[in-house]
């Protein structure tokens, strides 16, 4: 008798046009469910990123687990060359490597001045620049300026996290030497990268900010 009493004012309600507050609650659970399900999927403040062969397929199934990851906090190059006294402003070197570190021989030594080759003459030597020196060079392509950048985030600069499956610091290192002597970076067979594809790879894969 009281299930019918209830059916009965249920469906009096919907003739006479009155909300049915039970049905309406449920209603806004269930349109919020996918919002909710899509924010818990999302990458906290992070960037999906791929090593540089896999960039080409950019493929995250699950067949393809370990070979991407998501890389958190990247600084930006030009932070890195703003900022290079500790303890003052945003200064976000690793401890590691800090700016006063020469840039050749840990970058190989190219051999073009001022674009793969960054040296200055300290008395009456021909020596390597610092990297903070280095930073501050307005080269071609800016290769350098994100490389360097690439390998300070990958070394903890800004307690940045770069997956070893998306790329080692002597992955990038390796990159900036093939660049530095061949004038591009293959990822794969074939598949040559110029300046601009470098610092693309870079910069949309969260490795520079």
């Amino acid at each position: 008798m009281v299930n019918d009493m209830t059916n009965q004012a249920t469906n009096s309600d919907v003739k006479q046009g009155k909300p049915n507050h039970r049905r309406r609650f449920l209603g806004a659970g269930a349109a919020a469910s996918p919002f909710l399900l899509t924010l818990v999927s999302q990458p906290a403040l992070g960037t999906v990123c791929f090593s540089p062969s896999r960039n080409l397929s950019r493929n995250t199934s699950v067949s393809q687990q370990g070979q991407y990851g998501e890389c958190l906090g990247a600084e930006s190059p030009g932070n890195y060359a703003a900022q290079q006294t500790p303890g003052k402003g945003a200064y976000h070197w690793p401890v590691s490597v800090p700016p006063s570190t020469p840039m050749h021989p840990l970058f190989y030594e190219g051999g073009e001045n001022g674009k793969t080759r960054f040296v200055k003459q300290q008395g009456v030597q021909i020596v390597s620049m610092t990297l903070g020196e280095a930073l501050n060079v307005n080269a071609a392509g800016q290769v350098h300026f994100h490389l360097i950048a690439a390998y300070l985030n990958k070394m903890g600069g800004n307690g940045a996290v770069i997956p070893d499956a998306v790329i080692t610091a002597q992955a990038i290192l390796d990159m900036w030497q093939e660049y530095a002597s061949r004038g591009y970076f293959e990822p794969m067979a074939g598949v040559k990268w110029y300046a601009g594809d470098i610092v693309d790879y870079l910069k949309t894969n969260g490795i520079v900010g």
